[in-house]
């Protein structure tokens, strides 16, 4: 299957590079400008990158297909077209990247550059890219520059769109927490509560048994009931009755009440004789 070659889906570039003259380094090192440069597909066939100053100088190239195998060739990087094209875009989001501009009469001037290389490379000791520049002037270096700013304003409030959501999504995430937080503190509440209240309904043990707990060695707990004092209190429950109970000690002889009447009547008569005599 053929390798599919198009610059969909790749995000606009922004970068700074301090421009360099070509001539001396005595120079060069004397006058440095930086400049912003712009990296963005202008459609899936064609890649633009433009570079400025906001000052006088203005520069761009347009990449085709073809070009960057060209380009590729060039450098000697092997690997497919889509590699490549991954990265000269990164080396240029987050390599060095330099601006080498000619004409150092023109900046001398404050005249517009006419051509400068950009030279990229993804880090230190890789293969370098060299992509060559030319000036704009008058109407189009205005329209690169404004196309700049518009691009950039574009991709700020982007970010500041995904910023606003990530806050508020933040936010959310805050409140729900925290109503979280707060329903497991009244559930804790409400388990203390119940907790304290079944330690107070607990009924206390009563009577004379004594119940003492013994460990074994599993460290389970058994009940265990002292045999002596259960038989304590079963011979004092068995002798508590021969306390209260008395027996009935008479001195006297029951006599049948014919026999009494009879006894009181002679006893009255025996009182009357003498009483005569």
């Amino acid at each position: 299957m053929a390798e599919t070659k198009a610059f969909d889906g790749f995000e606009p570039i922004f970068g700074e590079s301090t421009a360099e003259l070509e001539e001396g380094e005595a120079f060069g090192g004397v006058f440095r400008r930086s400049f912003l440069f712009y990296v963005h597909p202008l459609d899936s066939s064609q890649l633009e990158i433009v570079a400025s100053d906001f000052h006088s100088n203005t520069l761009k190239c347009v990449l085709t297909v073809m070009d960057i195998d060209d380009l590729r060739d060039e450098t000697g990087i092997g690997g497919s077209w889509n590699d490549f094209v991954h990265y000269l875009l990164a080396s240029l989001s987050t390599g060095d990247v330099k601006l080498i501009l000619d004409g150092p009469e023109n900046l001398r001037t404050d005249s517009s550059v006419s051509h400068a290389k950009l030279i990229t490379r993804k880090s230190k000791g890789l293969p370098r890219i060299s992509l060559l520049l030319n000036g704009l002037v008058n109407l189009p270096a205005k329209d690169a520059t404004a196309n700049i700013s518009l691009a950039l304003f574009n991709a700020y409030k982007s970010k500041h769109i995904d910023v606003v959501k990530g806050k508020e999504h933040l936010s959310r995430l805050e409140e729900m927490l925290s109503l979280e937080k707060d329903r497991n503190n009244n559930l804790q509440n409400q388990l203390d509560a119940l907790s304290f209240s079944s330690k107070r309904k607990v009924p206390k043990a009563k009577g004379p048994e004594k119940v003492s707990l013994a460990y074994d060695s599993i460290g389970t707990k058994e009940l265990v009931i002292s045999e002596a004092e259960q038989t304590a209190n079963i011979t004092s429950v068995d002798k508590s009755p021969s306390k209260d109970a008395q027996p009935l000690k008479g001195s006297h002889r029951a006599v049948p009440a014919h026999r009494r009447a009879k006894a009181r009547g002679v006893s009255l008569q025996d009182n009357e004789d003498d009483d005569g005599k």
